[in-house]
């Protein structure tokens, strides 16, 4: 249940969150407020409409398990660039469960990803801050603003990283390892690709 806030809106977010997770965002209104054993009239007074719900749903699924040290984590330099890599993904990715894959999945059908702000949230929280330290390993100049060409660069990992949830979750496959295994192996395998990608992109050889 979410912490500090009031507890029937936390109820009903707590049962939408499932029940959009394992049936769709079409389930009724009614049905998540009998889930969340709150009235019809409370359940207005504290959520007034579907969409506003979905809005607070997916504002929960992002930002509630965003860490703030980690936008430090990412420019440290102190640390070398692919152990803060597969620091950062082992732990972002580590609370991903059945109910945050499928209602992101969920969430992309309905266009959700792409009318809201979380592409541009992404880029600014993750993928920014990779390219700008990418180019400093790569030995390039510090650019105010990454290219979406460079921002493709650094979503190869991001997805591929993410993937493995999509096969156990959404897919019912097996995946070959736990995150604390696989992250490091993909951030080792795409970062001299990347930083090769990165010096073509600018020019360099």
């Amino acid at each position: 249940m979410i912490k500090g806030k009031d507890p029937v809106e936390a109820r009903i977010v707590d049962a939408a969150w499932r029940l959009y997770a394992e049936d769709g965002l079409d389930v009724p209104l009614s049905r998540i407020a009998l889930a969340a054993r709150v009235t019809p009239a409370a359940m207005k007074r504290a959520v007034p409409s579907r969409n506003a719900l979905i809005d607070r749903v997916f504002k929960r699924l992002f930002e509630a398990r965003w860490k703030p040290e980690w936008e430090a984590l990412l420019v440290d330099r102190k640390i070398p660039l692919e152990k803060r890599l597969s620091r950062f993904f082992t732990e972002y990715r580590g609370n991903i469960d059945r109910l945050n894959a499928r209602l992101w999945t969920r969430a992309g059908l309905m266009g959700l990803h792409a009318s809201g702000n979380f592409s541009a949230t992404l880029a600014k929280r993750i993928l920014g801050p990779m390219i700008q330290e990418l180019r400093h390993d790569a030995g390039l100049p510090p650019k105010k603003t990454p290219t979406g060409k460079e921002l493709e660069v650094a979503m190869v990992v991001h997805a591929a990283i993410a993937f493995p949830h999509t096969r156990k979750f959404i897919f019912g496959m097996d995946v070959h390892g736990s995150l604390e295994e696989l992250v490091p192996m993909m951030v080792r395998v795409w970062m001299p690709g990347a930083k090769a990608e990165l010096r073509r992109l600018n020019g360099r050889r």
